[in-house]
């Protein structure tokens, strides 16, 4: 880690979707190494223990004794089971945010998604809407229980983890595809509002909201459609890409991890391309 990004968080939460594994995970890791603390969703017992025992003793063991310096006191790791599928998702995360950091949040990083595939011509109004909901309607309705509650800090972090299908259509995934564009705009709007212009949000001026839009990347998800799949998306990805091989869940949350940094005071209302130059956005 750069000397500049030494325990540069210390103080600030970060609440983050989807942390239990994956791209969510990596982006936990970052921000707890730099004394952040980690209020994480998942959707079981298991998701809590690895977050809530499994994170606190790597980042113990692999940044802290591997460095010879002392925990920050005040460096929290929390998992909470919160399904973004579930109406009261916001309310749960903000519950928590209340009862466990005192009402403060510095840093919301959109993680968790669905998925699933919204094949043309094959859906009904459950798939339809179940995609609304966890793609578009919950991580609306996690700024909105954060704004009303006025838990966001000055100079706060919006990130919303996009996809290079928002660019890159494929005809078996619609809504997913859909969904990942409405969260780029929603990080345009938030920019908008939370930067200091409007009076009504001047408790978080300062705040900036960006999309990362990620590209191909060696996820349990990605894995798990198996070898046909995988070689399917290979050969779609790989040959448009400037640097030709899978990301790793750490590429991308070491840009996370940079937008949630000082340094990205001056970048808001932005789609940053995590993907190797798979898409390249100017």
């Amino acid at each position: 880690m750069p000397p500049s990004r030494w325990l540069d968080l210390i103080g600030k939460v970060a609440i983050i979707t989807g942390a239990s594994r994956g791209i969510g995970r990596a982006i936990a890791f970052n921000l707890a190494s730099r004394g952040c603390s980690i209020l994480g969703t998942c959707t079981g017992d298991r998701g809590v223990q690895s977050l809530s025992s499994g994170l606190n003793d790597e980042i113990t063991t692999h940044v802290f004794e591997a460095t010879s310096r002392e925990r920050p006191a005040s460096l929290h790791i929390k998992g909470l089971v919160a399904n973004i599928f579930s109406p009261d998702c916001a309310s749960t995360i903000a519950k928590e945010v209340r009862d466990s950091f005192h009402g403060r949040v510095d840093i919301f990083v959109n993680s968790a998604s669905d998925t699933m595939p919204g094949v043309i011509g094959d859906m009904g109004t459950d798939e339809v809407q179940r995609s609304l909901l966890a793609n578009i309607q919950t991580p609306v309705m996690i700024v909105e229980e954060l704004v009303r509650r006025r838990y966001f800090q000055p100079d706060s972090r919006i990130i919303y983890i996009s996809s290079i299908r928002s660019r890159q259509p494929w005809s078996d995934q619609l809504m997913y595809a859909a969904g990942k564009s409405a969260g780029e705009s929603l990080c345009r709007t938030w920019a908008q509002a939370f930067g200091g212009k409007d009076k009504r949000y001047s408790f978080m001026a300062g705040t900036t909201a960006n999309a990362v839009t990620v590209g191909l990347t060696e996820t349990e998800a990605v894995v798990n459609c198996g070898p046909e799949a995988v070689k399917r998306f290979q050969d779609e990805f790989f040959p448009v890409q400037s640097i030709p091989r899978f990301g790793q869940a750490e590429d991308v949350a070491d840009v996370v991890g940079l937008l949630c940094g000082r340094d990205a005071r001056w970048i808001t209302g932005c789609v940053i391309s995590a993907s190797g130059g798979g898409i390249k956005i100017g």
